[in-house]
């Protein structure tokens, strides 16, 4: 049943068609989020939380990030918030700013109109406003199509998302193929949903992955790197590259990349891989990666996450291959396979160094080269080597002489010093000015001593 009084009450009723489905714990709504969708209330419009932040709840998963979605237009709520901005063409939505976090809030859509090229269902503009019925049978899965109304505490359940949540189950809103075709990334989705969550992908969007898989390569190659980018930090890359493999989605996906596996044993599932080939050394660098994200809950940088793709090309002994081969070998695979895949140079140079230079730090005479501390790589470098020792089960030694003489290296904070006393300021006597009434006066001093002495 509704709590009498909500003010006092810190669990949420969720509802689906009218019936009372579970009680939900409210002290994890960010309360900027909830500001933000009061205000757009306030102003006559409709506002819910909405999408991952939802379903993360109802599992009982502490949300990254909250999102709103409301009736108001991109400059509606603009207007309401003076710390926002409207980013995107395709897809064009409000970030509002709460210092570094940011508020993501976006208007009710509706389907998007129908094209001349009825044979090409691919959605190149995506703004056509609608109500919050629109907006969730036009969304990707069921799990992510769920509102939560913050006045009445309750959950909005329009296309039985919290059906598939209890069944953990991974389901598209309508036809499995034709969603995939409007929105290819949508299948990328899937997949890494499946693994973090541990979830089920359902047969039929799993039959229309498998189906429409070659249509993934029709994405710009920048949507296509965020979302390589998102499963790596994910937590369950290892999982996700599985299902990539499987579905057969992969060589379309990572083309130039996963070629590069052919004449090293290609890139299979984790149980077809060789033990040391290069698919086998990708799951295991993938596996201590989900480690390092699970364990400290930090995001590793772009740079690191190149360096674990390509350092299953430098063997299982990476150490062994002589300096200069080594480094021949990675100017190559990563100018142009990085290029290809439309890595920022940067990254692809960051991560040849922390490449190369883990090849130094796990050399013999390393105590020798510990200048590397003042390297502006060394940082990246000490997370890389603890996904390597990880994943090669070696050179644990290593890492902890690297990580103590960081600690030793690392900057410290000096004590607050006791505030000083104000100094007292010294009174200046005013300057005379030339020809004012003091200089009239000593005139009329100095004629008076003259006459005294003439007479």
């Amino acid at each position: 049943m509704v709590p009498q009084d909500p003010s006092e009450d810190t669990t949420v009723e969720t509802e689906q068609d009218g019936a009372d489905r579970a009680i939900l714990p409210l002290d994890r709504i960010d309360h900027d989020a909830v500001r933000v969708v009061r205000r757009l209330r306030r102003a006559g419009h409709e506002a819910y939380l909405v999408g991952g932040c939802v379903r993360d709840l109802y599992l009982g998963i502490r949300p990254k990030d909250f999102d709103v979605a409301t009736s108001a237009t991109p400059e509606q709520i603009r207007k309401l918030f003076r710390n926002s901005r409207i980013i995107g063409r395709r897809f064009r939505i409000v970030h509002v700013y709460f210092g570094p976090k940011i508020i993501e809030t976006s208007t009710f859509r509706a389907p998007p109109r129908e094209t001349s090229d009825s044979d090409d269902p691919l959605i190149l503009q995506d703004n056509e406003w609608g109500t919050i019925e629109d907006d969730a049978y036009r969304r990707d899965f069921t799990i992510n199509a769920l509102f939560f109304d913050v006045e009445t505490r309750r959950i909005v359940d329009l296309v039985s998302g919290l059906d598939d949540l209890d069944a953990r189950i991974v389901r598209t809103i309508g036809e499995p193929a034709l969603r995939f075709r409007e929105d290819p990334v949508r299948m990328m989705r899937a997949i890494k949903f499946a693994a973090r969550l541990d979830f089920t992908i359902d047969p039929a969007t799993w039959d229309a992955i498998v189906e429409v898989a070659p249509d993934i390569a029709r994405c710009s190659r920048a949507r296509l790197l965020e979302e390589i980018y998102k499963i790596l930090r994910s937590g369950a890359s290892r999982r996700s590259f599985e299902l990539l493999v499987e579905s057969g989605l992969a060589p379309h996906l990572l083309g130039p990349y996963a070629a590069a596996y052919r004449e090293r044993g290609g890139l299979v599932t984790p149980s077809e891989a060789a033990p040391g080939s290069a698919a086998d050394l990708l799951y295991r660098h993938l596996e201590a990666l989900d480690d390092y994200h699970r364990s400290t809950g930090l995001v590793a940088p772009n740079s690191v996450l190149v360096a674990t793709l390509f350092a299953p090309f430098l063997g299982e002994h990476p150490t062994q291959m002589p300096r200069r081969e080594a480094g021949a070998l990675l100017d190559g695979m990563l100018a142009e396979i990085g290029g290809e895949l439309g890595m920022a140079r940067r990254d692809r140079e960051h991560a040849r160094q922390i490449l190369m230079g883990i090849h130094r730090m796990m050399g013999k005479r390393r105590r020798k080269r510990a200048s590397i501390v003042h390297r502006d790589y060394f940082h990246d470098a000490l997370i890389f080597l603890g996904i390597s020792v990880g994943a090669l089960r070696e050179g644990q030694g290593e890492l902890e002489f690297w990580r103590a003489l960081a600690e030793a290296h690392r900057p410290r904070r000096r004590a607050p010093q006791p505030e000083a006393k104000p100094k007292k300021k010294r009174k200046r006597r005013p300057r005379r000015r030339k020809g004012g009434r003091s200089g009239e006066r000593s005139k009329a001093v100095a004629q008076e001593e003259a006459a005294e002495s003439s007479s």
